[in-house]
Protein backbone atom coordinates (compact mmCIF):
# COMPACT_ATOMS: atom_id res chain seq x y z
CA UNK A 1 0.00 0.00 0.00
CA UNK A 2 1.45 3.43 -0.98
CA UNK A 3 2.09 5.71 1.58
CA UNK A 4 0.97 9.74 1.07
CA UNK A 5 2.20 12.64 3.11
CA UNK A 6 0.21 15.67 4.16
CA UNK A 7 2.50 19.10 4.97
CA UNK A 8 1.12 21.52 6.74
CA UNK A 9 2.29 24.65 6.47
CA UNK A 10 2.13 28.14 8.05
CA UNK A 11 3.33 31.57 7.01
CA UNK A 12 2.76 34.75 9.10
CA UNK A 13 1.50 37.89 7.70
CA UNK A 14 0.68 41.15 9.85
CA UNK A 15 -2.48 42.16 7.62
CA UNK A 16 -4.45 42.46 11.30
CA UNK A 17 -2.71 40.19 14.34
CA UNK A 18 -0.09 37.81 13.29
CA UNK A 19 -1.99 35.70 10.73
CA UNK A 20 -1.03 32.18 9.36
CA UNK A 21 -1.32 30.88 5.65
CA UNK A 22 -1.46 27.06 5.30
CA UNK A 23 0.13 25.94 2.23
CA UNK A 24 -0.84 21.51 2.07
CA UNK A 25 0.53 18.95 -0.87
CA UNK A 26 0.25 15.54 -1.18
CA UNK A 27 2.63 13.18 -2.36
CA UNK A 28 3.41 9.26 -2.41
CA UNK A 29 6.53 8.26 0.03
CA UNK A 30 7.25 4.40 0.64
CA UNK A 31 5.89 1.47 0.58
CA UNK A 32 6.44 -0.47 3.73
CA UNK A 33 4.03 -2.28 5.92
CA UNK A 34 4.48 -3.10 9.42
CA UNK A 35 3.99 -6.47 10.87
CA UNK A 36 0.91 -6.86 12.56
CA UNK A 37 1.40 -10.14 13.60
CA UNK A 38 4.38 -9.88 15.83
CA UNK A 39 2.44 -6.50 17.38
CA UNK A 40 2.87 -6.46 21.34
CA UNK A 41 0.64 -5.12 23.92
CA UNK A 42 0.77 -1.31 24.96
CA UNK A 43 -1.08 -0.21 28.08
CA UNK A 44 -2.68 3.10 27.17
CA UNK A 45 -2.23 6.29 27.95
CA UNK A 46 -6.55 6.94 27.88
CA UNK A 47 -8.96 6.46 30.83
CA UNK A 48 -10.63 3.23 30.66
CA UNK A 49 -8.83 1.62 28.15
CA UNK A 50 -6.58 -1.21 28.65
CA UNK A 51 -4.76 -1.81 25.74
CA UNK A 52 -3.19 0.73 23.18
CA UNK A 53 -4.46 0.68 19.41
CA UNK A 54 -1.53 2.50 18.66
CA UNK A 55 2.14 3.56 20.19
CA UNK A 56 3.51 6.82 19.13
CA UNK A 57 6.81 7.84 19.56
CA UNK A 58 7.96 11.50 20.26
CA UNK A 59 11.53 11.87 19.20
CA UNK A 60 13.23 14.80 19.80
CA UNK A 61 16.98 13.41 19.18
CA UNK A 62 16.57 13.81 15.69
CA UNK A 63 16.96 10.89 13.41
CA UNK A 64 15.67 9.38 9.75
CA UNK A 65 12.22 9.77 8.92
CA UNK A 66 10.10 7.28 6.21
CA UNK A 67 9.38 10.53 4.55
CA UNK A 68 12.52 11.92 3.70
CA UNK A 69 14.99 8.56 4.06
CA UNK A 70 18.05 10.39 3.30
CA UNK A 71 18.26 12.42 5.16
CA UNK A 72 19.65 12.40 8.84
CA UNK A 73 17.62 15.21 11.11
CA UNK A 74 19.21 17.04 14.14
CA UNK A 75 17.40 17.17 17.60
CA UNK A 76 16.07 19.95 18.44
CA UNK A 77 17.67 22.50 19.77
CA UNK A 78 15.92 23.63 22.79
CA UNK A 79 17.99 26.70 24.00
CA UNK A 80 16.77 28.68 20.55
CA UNK A 81 13.59 28.79 22.07
CA UNK A 82 13.40 31.56 24.46
CA UNK A 83 10.77 32.22 26.87
CA UNK A 84 9.12 35.20 28.09
CA UNK A 85 10.56 35.02 31.55
CA UNK A 86 14.00 35.39 29.86
CA UNK A 87 14.81 31.91 29.93
CA UNK A 88 14.68 29.32 26.98
CA UNK A 89 13.33 25.65 27.10
CA UNK A 90 16.65 24.10 27.95
CA UNK A 91 16.38 25.23 31.05
CA UNK A 92 13.89 22.82 31.93
CA UNK A 93 14.21 20.80 28.26
CA UNK A 94 12.99 17.00 30.42
CA UNK A 95 9.98 18.86 31.89
CA UNK A 96 9.03 20.94 28.53
CA UNK A 97 8.75 17.23 26.98
CA UNK A 98 7.10 15.25 29.24
CA UNK A 99 4.08 18.27 29.49
CA UNK A 100 3.75 18.33 25.23
CA UNK A 101 3.60 14.23 25.72
CA UNK A 102 0.64 14.69 28.00
CA UNK A 103 -0.60 17.24 26.07
CA UNK A 104 -0.72 15.09 23.69
CA UNK A 105 -2.34 12.11 25.36
CA UNK A 106 -5.21 14.90 26.60
CA UNK A 107 -5.77 15.54 22.87
CA UNK A 108 -5.97 12.35 21.18
CA UNK A 109 -7.40 10.34 24.18
CA UNK A 110 -10.83 12.80 23.81
CA UNK A 111 -11.42 10.28 20.56
CA UNK A 112 -13.34 7.59 22.21
CA UNK A 113 -12.66 5.14 19.25
CA UNK A 114 -9.05 5.60 19.93
CA UNK A 115 -6.43 4.28 22.58
CA UNK A 116 -2.82 5.25 22.55
CA UNK A 117 0.12 5.16 23.83
CA UNK A 118 2.36 8.20 24.06
CA UNK A 119 6.47 8.04 24.88
CA UNK A 120 8.94 10.26 24.42
CA UNK A 121 12.32 8.98 23.16
CA UNK A 122 14.34 6.40 24.50
CA UNK A 123 11.46 4.55 26.12
CA UNK A 124 10.46 2.80 23.11
CA UNK A 125 10.73 -0.54 22.09
CA UNK A 126 11.92 -1.57 18.83
CA UNK A 127 8.40 -2.59 16.91
CA UNK A 128 5.57 -1.08 15.11
CA UNK A 129 5.08 2.24 16.41
CA UNK A 130 4.51 5.64 14.62
CA UNK A 131 7.37 8.49 15.21
CA UNK A 132 6.98 11.69 15.45
CA UNK A 133 10.23 13.45 14.49
CA UNK A 134 10.86 17.01 16.66
CA UNK A 135 13.64 18.29 14.57
CA UNK A 136 15.85 21.47 14.26
CA UNK A 137 15.39 22.20 11.11
CA UNK A 138 13.58 24.30 8.52
CA UNK A 139 11.29 22.00 5.78
CA UNK A 140 12.45 20.12 3.76
CA UNK A 141 9.79 20.67 1.40
CA UNK A 142 9.54 23.93 0.92
CA UNK A 143 6.47 26.80 1.67
CA UNK A 144 7.18 27.03 5.05
CA UNK A 145 5.84 23.62 6.77
CA UNK A 146 6.01 23.36 10.40
CA UNK A 147 5.33 19.87 10.18
CA UNK A 148 4.41 16.67 7.58
CA UNK A 149 2.71 13.51 8.55
CA UNK A 150 2.04 10.45 6.31
CA UNK A 151 -1.52 9.81 5.48
CA UNK A 152 -2.73 6.66 6.58
CA UNK A 153 -6.33 6.31 5.71
CA UNK A 154 -8.35 3.61 8.12
CA UNK A 155 -5.32 3.67 10.46
CA UNK A 156 -4.13 0.65 8.40
CA UNK A 157 -0.30 1.22 9.06
CA UNK A 158 0.62 1.43 12.59
CA UNK A 159 4.48 1.83 11.94
CA UNK A 160 3.93 5.90 10.24
CA UNK A 161 6.22 8.69 10.37
CA UNK A 162 5.47 12.38 10.64
CA UNK A 163 8.11 15.54 11.21
CA UNK A 164 7.93 18.67 12.93
CA UNK A 165 10.16 21.40 11.99
CA UNK A 166 11.30 23.41 15.28
CA UNK A 167 13.37 26.09 12.74
CA UNK A 168 9.90 26.70 11.03
CA UNK A 169 8.09 27.26 14.89
CA UNK A 170 11.14 28.72 16.39
CA UNK A 171 10.67 32.21 13.48
CA UNK A 172 6.76 32.67 14.89
CA UNK A 173 6.31 36.27 15.93
CA UNK A 174 5.89 37.23 19.33
CA UNK A 175 6.98 35.76 22.95
CA UNK A 176 5.93 32.81 24.61
CA UNK A 177 6.14 31.32 27.59
CA UNK A 178 6.85 27.62 28.71
CA UNK A 179 2.93 27.06 28.48
CA UNK A 180 2.72 28.78 24.79
CA UNK A 181 5.42 26.44 23.51
CA UNK A 182 3.97 23.23 25.00
CA UNK A 183 0.45 23.77 22.89
CA UNK A 184 2.39 24.80 20.31
CA UNK A 185 4.59 21.86 20.06
CA UNK A 186 1.66 19.37 21.24
CA UNK A 187 -1.09 20.80 18.89
CA UNK A 188 1.20 20.38 15.72
CA UNK A 189 2.19 17.05 16.79
CA UNK A 190 -1.44 16.05 17.17
CA UNK A 191 -2.06 16.85 14.01
CA UNK A 192 0.18 15.27 12.69
CA UNK A 193 -0.41 11.85 14.28
CA UNK A 194 -4.31 12.38 13.65
CA UNK A 195 -2.82 11.93 9.60
CA UNK A 196 -1.30 9.17 10.56
CA UNK A 197 -4.39 7.93 11.96
CA UNK A 198 -6.26 9.02 8.85
CA UNK A 199 -7.70 12.31 9.68
CA UNK A 200 -8.15 14.64 6.83
CA UNK A 201 -7.54 18.41 6.87
CA UNK A 202 -11.29 20.30 7.23
CA UNK A 203 -12.83 23.00 6.02
CA UNK A 204 -13.41 26.41 8.24
CA UNK A 205 -17.06 26.72 8.00
CA UNK A 206 -18.09 28.45 11.02
CA UNK A 207 -17.17 32.38 11.35
CA UNK A 208 -14.27 33.45 13.78
CA UNK A 209 -17.26 35.29 16.28
CA UNK A 210 -19.03 31.83 16.47
CA UNK A 211 -16.14 29.57 16.88
CA UNK A 212 -15.44 27.54 19.86
CA UNK A 213 -15.02 29.27 22.90
CA UNK A 214 -12.02 27.03 24.16
CA UNK A 215 -10.82 24.93 21.79
CA UNK A 216 -10.95 24.77 17.94
CA UNK A 217 -10.66 22.23 15.79
CA UNK A 218 -6.95 20.53 15.55
CA UNK A 219 -7.43 19.36 12.01
CA UNK A 220 -8.19 22.49 9.96
CA UNK A 221 -5.32 22.92 7.63
CA UNK A 222 -4.40 26.68 9.14
CA UNK A 223 -4.14 28.45 12.21
CA UNK A 224 -3.82 31.96 13.64
CA UNK A 225 -1.09 32.18 16.46
CA UNK A 226 -3.51 32.85 18.75
CA UNK A 227 -4.99 29.18 18.12
CA UNK A 228 -1.66 27.76 18.32
CA UNK A 229 -1.80 28.79 21.86
CA UNK A 230 -4.76 27.41 23.22
CA UNK A 231 -5.95 24.17 23.41
CA UNK A 232 -7.20 22.19 20.30
CA UNK A 233 -9.09 19.06 19.92
CA UNK A 234 -10.79 16.77 17.19
CA UNK A 235 -14.27 18.31 17.23
CA UNK A 236 -15.95 15.89 15.11
CA UNK A 237 -15.78 12.41 12.88
CA UNK A 238 -12.71 13.63 10.43
CA UNK A 239 -11.71 10.39 9.21
CA UNK A 240 -11.24 9.47 5.40
CA UNK A 241 -11.98 5.55 6.38
CA UNK A 242 -14.47 4.33 3.60
CA UNK A 243 -16.40 2.74 6.38
CA UNK A 244 -17.05 6.36 7.85
CA UNK A 245 -20.09 7.87 7.56
CA UNK A 246 -18.41 11.10 7.62
CA UNK A 247 -16.40 10.02 4.82
CA UNK A 248 -18.70 12.04 2.22
CA UNK A 249 -18.84 15.48 3.42
CA UNK A 250 -15.28 15.21 4.71
CA UNK A 251 -12.94 13.88 1.49
CA UNK A 252 -13.89 17.05 -0.53
CA UNK A 253 -10.85 18.18 -2.66
CA UNK A 254 -11.91 21.52 -1.93
CA UNK A 255 -10.67 21.24 1.57
CA UNK A 256 -6.87 21.00 0.58
CA UNK A 257 -6.46 24.61 -0.28
CA UNK A 258 -4.20 27.51 0.92
CA UNK A 259 -5.86 30.69 2.56
CA UNK A 260 -5.49 33.03 5.15
CA UNK A 261 -7.26 32.68 8.51
CA UNK A 262 -8.85 35.15 10.03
Amino acid sequence: MARSVYAYSTRYTYISADVLCCALFLCGCGNNLGNAASKPVFVSDCAGAAAATDLVILEWSGGTSKIYPGDEFPGLDFASFDTADGGTLADASEAFKDAVRREVVHILCDLPSLSVAVQNEKERLDDDATTIYVVHAPSQAGGGQIGEGEFDPCNLQHDNSALIFGDELRDFPGSYTFDDWVLIFANVAAHEIGHTLGFNHVPRSEPSDSEHVLYVELMLAGHTVDEMIRPQRFLSDETNCPDDTARSRRNDPAVFTCGLTE
